[in-house]
């Protein structure tokens, strides 16, 4: 049994349970006693959205996935598969507040987290994100600088210079 739990850099993070194990995008997590019911009744809620249009629905899944992954973060040992949850709640909780509308008292705080606004890309020029290797932010092995003042062809990321 699979479900979406979240996005990163628009991909869909995806958690799977393989005999009782945790998995996101196929790598085993250590998230203890999850069961098989229990992701297929929060399956069944993210497709039971009420009627609206597609980004309001969208949001309405946001808070439930939020929900799911809070109650999972009282199982999680250890730091990166406690800091990829954290990172997903974020990334959600701002898509709401952002569809709210309530986002202006948070530009600081976003921009100290690198949380990406709607259509924007995590990766400031000439800084690091200071999350580690393996953040999930963005491609850490392709790190280097670019000249501004002529356009970037290395295809690796998008620059709104």
């Amino acid at each position: 049994m699979s479900v979406i739990i979240g996005y990163l850099n628009g991909e869909p993070q995806e958690l799977t349970l393989v005999n009782g194990m945790v998995h996101i995008n196929g790598v085993i997590q250590p998230i203890k006693n999850v069961t098989e019911a229990e992701i297929e009744e929060f399956a069944a809620l993210l497709s039971s959205a009420p009627e609206g249009d597609e980004e309001s629905r969208e949001i309405w899944r946001h808070t439930r996935r939020i929900q799911f992954l809070v109650h999972l973060m009282s199982r999680t040992f250890g730091d990166e598969c406690t800091n990829l949850l954290e990172m997903l709640i974020g990334n959600m909780h701002y898509r709401v507040l952002e569809y709210l509308g309530e986002t202006d008292d948070l530009d600081e705080y976003v921009e100290a987290r690198l949380v990406p606004s709607r259509g924007e890309h995590m990766h400031v020029h000439g800084e690091h994100c200071g999350h580690g290797d393996h953040c999930g932010c963005h491609d850490h092995g392709h790190e280097h600088e670019h000249e501004h003042g002529h356009a970037c062809t290395c295809g690796c990321h998008d620059h709104k210079d």
